[in-house]
């Protein structure tokens, strides 16, 4: 099971074949990427979602789910910090219940060509593995390696099209003001079970203006935002189906409300219980 750094967040499995094979690549113009606009209206901010059980949406030996997302999003002046972690427990109809989380620390310099993340799983409250390590790209948009350094050291070489997670988001925010989707991309962020990325598709399901952001937490009020649908593949040419897939409500300050996980066998909701504006970092 995978995680997201939604946009930074959503990531992979929770906010997140490659999928150059399964659209062809992208153009030269189109990977060489611009630096994001969208910077200007980012908010830097820590959230909380509680997680429940979408029964429509999920297996009958599914019995019942809870659990809590928190997740960070600050600007560390030389680079955007993210600190995400949840905790699921999963009930089935038999057997006992699954405890299940992970946590993640991640930096990324604002230019969007070099990472360093920290990973960890947990299982009954008890850590399970970890991975460390950091990467290096060109340049957002091109091709780059990843050295990991826990639980063993390797290299990884990542391909053409890559972007690191914020610069992801950032970049996904600037094609929702241009109405520019569908968006295809390579995003490393580390998670997974080899290499570290996949391919990542993201389509609009629909927009709401300013005037229909109603919510009770300030920050999303006369916010513009869209309502989302995000796949995950696995980086292998024959790989047609996703690991899973999210949708959501963005809004166009990065904040995001309105989650859904979809795992195969169950579903999980996601609804925004805190909200937290961080300071100016006064960089």
């Amino acid at each position: 099971m995978k995680f997201s750094v939604v946009f930074a967040f959503v990531g992979r499995g929770f906010l997140f074949a490659s999928v150059l094979l399964l659209c062809g690549a992208l153009s030269n113009a189109e990977a060489a990427t611009p630096f994001p606009r969208s910077v200007a209206d980012f908010q830097p901010h820590r959230a909380v979602y509680d997680l429940t059980l979408e029964r429509e949406k999920s297996g009958p030996d599914i019995a019942a789910a809870t659990g809590r997302l928190q997740f960070e999003w600050a600007d560390g002046c030389s680079g955007w910090t993210v600190n995400q972690s949840s905790r699921i427990f999963l009930e089935r109809s038999e057997g006992p219940i699954v405890d299940f989380g992970w946590a993640i620390s991640s930096w990324e310099s604002k230019k969007g060509n070099h990472y360093r993340f920290s990973i960890r799983h947990f299982a009954n409250g008890q850590k399970t593995n970890e991975r460390q390590g950091e990467a290096h790209l060109t340049a957002p948009g091109q091709k780059g390696e990843a050295q990991f350094n826990t639980p063993v050291q390797r290299e990884v070489t990542l391909p053409n099209n890559t972007v690191l997670p914020s610069w992801h988001s950032f970049e996904l925010l600037d094609r929702l003001k241009r109405d520019a989707l569908p968006l295809w991309r390579t995003v490393f962020d580390g998670s997974g079970e080899t290499d570290g990325y996949a391919g990542v598709s993201v389509h609009k399901l629909g927009s709401y203006s300013a005037q229909e952001a109603f919510s009770e937490f300030e920050p999303l009020r006369e916010q513009p935002s869209w309502r989302l649908q995000m796949a995950y593949f696995e980086p292998e040419p024959d790989a047609v189906l996703p690991i899973n897939e999210q949708t959501l409500r963005l809004y166009r300050n990065g904040i995001a409300d309105e989650l859904s996980f979809d795992y195969g066998d169950f579903t999980l909701e996601g609804h925004l219980a805190k909200l937290e504006v961080l300071p100016d970092a006064g960089c």
